[in-house]
């Protein structure tokens, strides 16, 4: 098989990322290999992970070093963030966005990669609370499931179904405000 990134030498190295149930393979010489960087060694989380958002992405090395030389420029590695001046090559060499506004920016080159990493683009999780008394609710509520929860492993019934009253009078309570 040949090397899926010089198409040249024969492929030596096989490197897979599983996410989640999907997995990425990239066949790859020992020299495209090494351009890669591959700095697990050297213990740079930064490099480790700017090296496989390339070998999934199909990006490239384009500024080189003595050891490694660089490699072709695809054009969007120019494309550059208005609000932090970040470019796509920078993050895919480094893994880093510079700021909020480069997911705007950036928006068509991320959409698949991140659909491949987490299986959406859109972030689904618990919204940041707006007021203290939000906050405040939250607190209890984790307090009360925490003593529910306590209580039931004890076997104390009652009292963990005057927890869950209470829990559920707050929810009511949330939901109002």
């Amino acid at each position: 098989m040949l090397c899926e990134e010089c198409k040249v030498n024969e492929a030596t190295f096989t490197l897979s990322v599983m996410v989640d149930t999907q997995l990425t393979q990239r066949h790859l010489c020992g020299d495209c290999m090494a351009k890669m960087h591959m700095p697990l060694m050297g213990g740079s989380v930064h490099g480790l992970l700017g090296s496989i958002l390339s070998a999934i992405s199909g990006s490239r090395n384009t500024q080189g070093d003595e050891e490694h030389p660089p490699m072709e420029k695809k054009p969007e590695d120019d494309l550059a963030c208005p609000c932090c001046g970040t470019t796509w090559g920078t993050f895919t060499q480094g893994g880093l966005l510079g700021c909020a506004g480069c997911y705007d920016a950036f928006r068509e080159q991320l959409a698949p990669m991140l659909r491949q990493i987490h299986g959406k683009v859109q972030h689904e999780g618990r919204t940041p609370l707006k007021s203290q008394q939000q906050q405040e609710l939250r607190r209890q509520q984790e307090e009360l499931s925490r003593e529910m929860a306590l209580a039931v492993e004890n076997e104390d019934y009652e009292k963990a179904a005057r927890l869950r009253d209470q829990l559920r009078a707050l929810a009511r309570e949330e939901g109002a405000t």
